[in-house]
């Protein structure tokens, strides 16, 4: 069970990366697929036109076979998407509870506060799960986005198809390649960054894969449901304060905020507050609301920071995070991450076993320089939080 915001928002994130993990194993067998189909007859001794219409004329069955991938996909995907949202908004609200009592030492005051939490939680409980509302609306946005994407991987599994073939055609006229050549060299290149054409809503829009465009989509999610699902919990019980986390380095966009307090509501500036162990009024210097912030960037997709009660009185501040690791550490974290990717769908589109073999190795090789990396620095593996 989460104790913290932070490890609240954690347990979000590793719901995000089992689902990209099953988007991930999709686009690897739909690849196999193209693959199975681009490398059939390539060195019989026939004319380059009649191979070429004999692939194009297996478009349909391709076609038929990555609907059968994707449709197995699209079931267990939605009832995992809901489940992690739904989870991760639960684990927020518990959060919400034990975040706030760890602050206080006093017992008659944790006693007091835990009781007027727990009521809040279970209030916020039976509102939260509303249809249109809450946790609901965000877990039913979350499958629309992830869904979305799975006609799209349709289509580009028939274009990389097409393509392929017609590039390998045209450099086998050239006389410079083998066909088996050509059509490696054609499907390394297609398929180096999986499958793509996936946008966001950034501006400008970004192009990613499908898995990565999966994952981003899914730690936006459960980030947000881990953050709202506390602070609902908050409100509901009356605490309108919250601190923002430090970390060992972070963007721009979050720079700003580390460390201050903000408002669930109410304006920026100094404001009297009740300190709740004595009851007297203190000044608080406010910040912005949490609505401004999470507009100037904080809480961008990736961010690192998390949210936190503030009893003023009670809660000191957020404390300095010394860093045992540097941003280059968490970015070469990253790159070796992605080779292990690359050179996955390398080994599942090799045309013949020499090529597979070839690639095989450079996985267990990027595996292992990011298994000696996270040794040398202490960053867990696919969990570079603090990077941003």
């Amino acid at each position: 069970m989460a104790i913290t915001p932070a490890a609240a928002i954690e347990a979000g994130l590793e719901q995000a990366r089992k689902i990209a993990a099953m988007y991930a194993d999709a686009e690897t067998a739909l690849l196999k697929r193209i693959a199975a189909r681009v490398g059939k007859d390539l060195d019989n001794d026939d004319g380059g036109d009649d191979w070429a219409a004999k692939r194009l004329s297996e478009v349909a069955q391709l076609r038929k076979e990555a609907e059968s991938i994707v449709r197995r996909l699209e079931s267990a995907a939605k009832a995992a998407a809901q489940a992690a949202v739904l989870d991760t908004w639960a684990e927020g609200m518990d959060a919400a509870v034990r975040g706030a009592m760890l602050q206080v030492a006093d017992a008659k005051l944790r006693k007091r506060l835990e009781r007027v939490l727990q009521d809040a939680k279970n209030l916020g409980t039976k509102r939260g799960i509303n249809a249109g509302q809450g946790v609901a609306e965000l877990a039913a946005q979350s499958v629309r986005l992830i869904t979305s994407v799975h006609e799209g991987a349709l289509r580009a599994v028939d274009d990389i198809y097409r393509e392929v073939i017609a590039e390998t055609a045209g450099r086998v006229l050239t006389g410079s390649e083998t066909r088996r050549e050509a059509a490696q060299r054609a499907i390394d290149r297609l398929t180096a960054q999986g499958i793509t054409g996936f946008t966001d809503s950034a501006s400008p829009p970004r192009t990613w894969s499908m898995t990565s465009y999966v994952e981003m989509a899914m730690r936006t999610a459960t980030a947000r449901a881990a953050v709202d699902g506390h602070l609902s919990t908050l409100s509901e019980a009356g605490i309108n304060l919250v601190s923002v986390s430090r970390l060992p380095y972070t963007c721009d966009r979050c720079s700003r905020w580390e460390g201050k307090v903000l408002a669930l509501s109410g304006a920026a500036g100094m404001r009297v507050e009740e300190n709740l162990v004595t009851g007297v009024q203190t000044f608080v210097h406010v910040e912005g609301t949490v609505a401004e912030a999470r507009l100037a960037g904080l809480l961008h997709p990736n961010c690192g920071h998390n949210l936190n009660a503030f009893l003023p009185g009670v809660s000191r501040p957020a404390p300095v995070v010394q860093a045992t690791t540097t941003y280059a550490d968490s970015q070469r974290s990253r790159y070796l991450e992605r080779k292990v990717r690359e050179s996955k769908r390398r080994a599942a589109v090799a045309l013949d076993d020499d090529t597979r073999r070839k690639a095989e190795q450079r996985v267990a090789d990027y595996q292992q320089k990011a298994r000696q990396h996270a040794k040398a620095t202490g960053l867990r593996r696919g969990r570079n939080r603090g990077a941003e």
